[in-house]
């Protein structure tokens, strides 16, 4: 079992293989094995957000559906193998520049000294405007201040396939909401082609359909209107970070028949989907609850019970009731399969399932399936954990943390809140607080837990750290926080937080954790704000410390 996704690396390695074993073999039914490895690709490229990559594998799959009508036209003539293997050495090309290692941009928090962070994704941009663009200079310099690492261009600047591929690459015209010129056009062509991966933004867009589609032609992804620009790109970056670091799917398999358990995980691996398999339905809550699947797949007849009985158990545990229980079975009575399905079921799939269409129904379930979790434990305004999500979260977190013994709960609130909301109006308060939630994003582990716990307040959780590492990392953001201009009509305001840190082993559940860090929050709050303070003895020992000890 493993809750990790798969690399882009083994991807590639999964995609070469296949074409060398039909270029060896020659047979159709390995020829289907290839185009369905390329199909499971094209969608996990499409979840990774990178568009470019998904054109050039839906191109070289429509070629390979051609020679799908008959058996006996394969192996394919050498004119068209050939023709097969350039189109997938542009994909292989442009998925290995996806492994190359990520830069370290902006002033990244380091938890552990000497140990390098656990960066959130790939954080190179690429900024491309006319040479001495101040929007451009502007915008990288405040992209820099979220943890981004920028790098500028002109229109004409050429690239090469050896150069590293930027995560992002952003166009900045001089003037918004006109058309872009010429010599822009071409430059997202030349591009797209040589970065296949790279997400392309276009900034400060005209809202009229004609702009919008010509650069789509010439390999946008996302086009911004003229007046929304920063934000929306910081926003829409770190999302793209995010998505790019989800778990990979899990499927738990519950089916007594080895056979038929082979059949499917070797269909879900194909999709690059992770599965574990039970043999015995009584093992369902445990499996469950240890590998904590976005999907079931249940035999509908087995030993002990029946998958209808073994659903309808499951059930009863309130944190299954939404999770997806897909029926496998021979059935081919309608009434029978109606009646599952209205006993717990989501689907119902007859044995020996398609396995395209198994995997297809699988992946449609668990992209709803996490999206309505995410919906129900994210926060809509900064899309962080919302205040349940979070503290069930430090709750698993201080479970973990009984073998490392090393675990940091932090509260953070911003500084006299009420006072910009009454000044500056609510829209400039709901700014506030979205730069606070894409700065800790920006500069915090992908381990680490960022949750707005409510109104200006956040919770962050830091495994493997001491309470003086915790103090660092959180001062640091702390300091730049204070540094950071929120615009408003008028012109520009800054504001400040302060922050308590509770440390596991004084504190050994999550809601104690919690308690401690909201104590040190408010000692900070009355020691004069714009501070951090870390709880019960150890904040004597920070405090009483030399400067460059915990600067």
């Amino acid at each position: 079992m493993t809750n990790a996704p798969r690399p882009i690396h083994k991807l590639a390695e999964a995609l070469e293989n296949g074409w060398a074993a039909y270029r060896a073999r020659g047979e159709f039914d390995v020829f289907v094995e290839f185009v369905v490895l390329l199909n499971g690709l094209a969608e996990q490229l499409h979840k990774r957000h990178l568009p470019g990559l998904v054109r050039h594998c839906q191109e070289l799959e429509n070629t390979a559906l051609t020679l799908f009508a008959e058996p006996g036209m394969h192996p394919v003539p050498l004119d068209q193998a050939l023709s097969i293997e350039r189109k997938l050495a542009v994909i292989l090309d442009g998925l290995r520049q996806q492994d190359a290692p990520p830069s370290q941009g902006g002033r990244r928090c380091d938890a552990r000294q000497g140990t390098p962070p656990k960066v959130r994704g790939q954080r190179r941009l690429l900024m491309i405007s006319q040479a001495g663009s101040e929007p451009a200079r502007a915008l990288a310099e405040r992209l820099e201040f979220f943890g981004f690492q920028t790098e500028q261009a002109a229109w004409n600047t050429l690239f090469s396939p050896e150069d590293e591929a930027p995560l992002a690459a952003v166009f900045i015209p001089d003037v918004e909401g006109r058309a872009y010129p010429p010599d822009a056009i071409k430059a997202i062509v030349k591009l797209r082609s040589v970065f296949p991966g790279t997400y392309i933004y276009c900034l400060g867009v005209p809202l009229n359909l004609q702009s919008i589609i010509l650069l789509q032609r010439a390999g946008a992804d996302t086009c911004l209107a003229a007046g929304r620009s920063s934000c929306d790109l910081i926003s829409h970056v770190l999302d793209l970070i995010g998505r790019n670091e989800q778990d990979a799917y899990r499927v738990l398999i519950v089916e007594d028949s080895a056979t038929a358990t082979a059949h499917v995980r070797r269909a879900l691996e194909q999709h690059t989907i992770d599965s574990h398999a039970i043999n015995d339905p009584r093992q369902l809550l445990e499996a469950a609850a240890q590998y904590r699947p976005d999907v079931i797949l249940m035999d509908m007849y087995m030993p002990f019970c029946t998958g209808v009985e073994a659903t309808s158990a499951l059930r009863q545990v309130p944190e299954y009731r939404a999770l997806p229980v897909i029926y496998l079975s021979s059935e081919t009575d309608i009434a029978q399969q109606v009646e599952a399905l209205r006993l717990g079921g989501d689907q119902f799939l007859t044995k020996p399932a398609n396995p395209i269409i198994l995997a297809s129904v699988v992946k449609t379930k668990i992209e709803r399936y996490r999206e309505m979790l995410y919906t129900s434990q994210h926060d809509s305004l900064t899309g962080l954990l919302n205040h349940l999500a979070s503290k069930t979260q430090v709750e698993r977190m201080a479970l973990d943390a009984a073998g490392s013994e090393l675990l940091a709960v932090a509260m953070l609130d911003i500084d006299r809140f009420k006072s910009i909301n009454d000044t500056y109006g609510h829209p400039v308060g709901d700014q506030v607080i979205r730069s606070l939630g894409w700065l800790l994003r920006g500069r915090l582990r992908s381990s680490d837990l960022i949750g707005r716990y409510g109104g200006e307040e956040f919770i962050v959780a830091l495994p493997g750290v001491t309470a003086e590492q915790a103090f660092r990392v959180l001062d640091q953001v702390r300091d730049d926080f204070s540094r950071l201009p929120h615009a408003h009509a008028a012109g520009v305001l800054t504001a400040t937080f302060s922050c308590g840190v509770a440390v596991w082993g004084a504190h050994d559940t999550g809601a104690s954790l919690i308690a401690a860090a909201d104590d040190a929050l408010l000692e900070a709050k009355r020691s004069g704000r714009n501070r951090v303070m870390v709880s019960g003895q150890v904040a004597r020992e920070l405090l009483s410390a030399p400067a460059d000890a915990v600067a």
